[in-house]
């Protein structure tokens, strides 16, 4: 494994209990992490509180090996957070999975285009909502976080392989979701 000085930096915290080491961390990566959170609930108070249970686990964290790199282990941590929370059933309805307020850009400045374009987003926040929640994952962990296919599977505890089966599942499930999108209007 690559050095990695955020691992280091919570092994020292973990065996020291040091919170100067912890808030190091924290600030490093809590923008980061309640993006991630933002993407499967639309509301900033739910992910904000989420985005707290994620590093309330870190703190809490009693033994730390550094056998994957940091940011892996962190994803990992917030992605189990929020796939138990949207399988919780009080909560099922309140989870969207797409940042709140951003809106694609439209192909110019036209009205039509701008309405073209925020309904295809709609559409597209509607079937990313309908993916199971571990296609969902790793279909935004590859998509929005830019992680490899090997941090998405140390992150989701599967393999590689089931990793780009969830993905092209997910794409599958997309296109077909967006192609009937494309049928309705061209009706």
């Amino acid at each position: 494994m690559e050095a990695d000085d955020d691992a280091a930096l919570m092994a020292t915290f973990v065996a020291t209990r040091d919170r100067r080491v912890y808030t190091v961390l924290f600030d490093r990566h809590h923008r980061s992490i309640l993006r991630h959170v933002q993407r499967y609930v639309r509301e900033p108070g739910q992910a904000e509180e989420l985005t707290q249970d994620v590093f309330v686990r870190v703190y809490r964290t009693k033994q730390y090996e550094p056998k994957t790199k940091f940011k892996t282990w962190l994803f990992r941590v917030a992605t189990n957070v929020c796939l138990n929370e949207l399988r919780r059933p009080e909560r099922r309805e309140k989870f969207d999975v797409i940042e709140e307020g951003r809106e694609p850009k439209g192909d110019g400045p036209s009205p039509e285009g701008n309405v073209a374009g925020k309904e295809l987003a709609l559409r597209l926040e509607q079937a990313l909502a309908k993916l199971p929640p571990n296609q969902r994952a790793a279909f935004l962990l590859a998509r929005q976080d830019q992680l490899s296919h090997e941090e998405i599977a140390q992150t989701l505890d599967t393999t590689v392989s089931a990793v780009k089966s969830l993905i092209h599942r997910a794409l599958e499930a997309l296109r077909r979701d967006l192609s009937e999108v494309q049928m309705e209007a061209g009706s």
